[in-house]
């Protein structure tokens, strides 16, 4: 049975939640995810600084940025919970390429939660525009000769033909990130580092 909003201690029923970003899926996924638990919430857009580069290149540069747009967004709208989604890309084996992303929820009282997401293997023509120093966003535009894409289905959900849209993944890791703020007595005594002592 899942939890709803009563079950969660330190968290009000209508809760304030900002989103660091106003992208329409990172936007969308936090309803998804939210609305069934929180019902009335009040979901928030609000930019915020990911403090990493436009293309994170890594896991640890993903989450960097996830938890920056999270712990900006709580406190530049005093809200109760703050979300912070970053894509990426990460190499794998061989020196694949993956299309990936991290997800983070920081709450009024102090806790944070990360999650991560599936990966997707980026094709070679794609991935070869990215190591030239084209961001994805902008890649995957000119690569379909197209405009928009991160805002509409994004990448993942062209390569895996409309089944999983950006906003599907993204509300995906969101779900993980969740973990620690619903089982807070689980992770008493986590306490997750700093984003200045991520690597």
């Amino acid at each position: 049975m899942p939890l709803k909003a009563a079950d969660l201690p330190g968290i009000p029923q209508r809760p304030r939640v900002a989103v660091g970003s106003r992208n329409r899926p990172k936007l969308e996924a936090t309803r998804m995810v939210f609305l069934p638990i929180w019902p009335e919430a009040e979901i928030v857009a609000t930019l915020a600084p990911s403090g990493v580069s436009d293309q994170p290149w890594s896991a640890e540069e993903a989450v960097r940025g996830a938890v920056n747009r999270a712990r900006y967004a709580l406190r530049a709208v005093d809200a109760d919970l703050g979300v912070g989604l970053e894509g990426g890309v990460e190499a794998g084996p061989g020196g694949l390429l993956y299309l990936s992303g991290w997800g983070a929820v920081a709450t009024a009282d102090g806790r944070l939660g990360v999650g991560g997401g599936g990966r997707t293997l980026l094709p070679p023509e794609l991935a070869d525009m990215l190591r030239s120093g084209v961001e994805l966003g902008p890649a995957i535009d000119m690569w379909l000769d197209r405009k928009g894409v991160r805002h509409e289905e994004g990448t993942v959900g062209v390569l895996t033909g409309g089944y999983l849209t950006r906003a599907a993944s993204f509300a995906n890791l969101l779900l993980h990130a969740l973990a620690t703020i619903f089982h807070p007595d689980w992770y008493a005594g986590f306490n997750f580092p700093q984003t200045d002592e991520l690597t």
